[in-house]
């Protein structure tokens, strides 16, 4: 494994967690509405992942 892969892992966790932690206190996530944010925080996610 080389560092880029290891970073970028962490990248990817590091944007998961603040995408749930963001769910998680969003009056409108926990609704179950479309909530912008959360949008944006999932795309960063999937983005982070590759």
């Amino acid at each position: 494994m080389t560092a880029q892969t290891a970073s970028k892992a962490t990248a990817g966790d590091e944007a998961y967690e603040t995408w749930v932690g963001h769910t998680i206190v969003c009056a409108t996530c926990r609704a179950g509405a479309p909530c912008v944010t959360a949008i944006r925080l999932g795309r960063a996610w999937r983005q982070a992942r590759r």
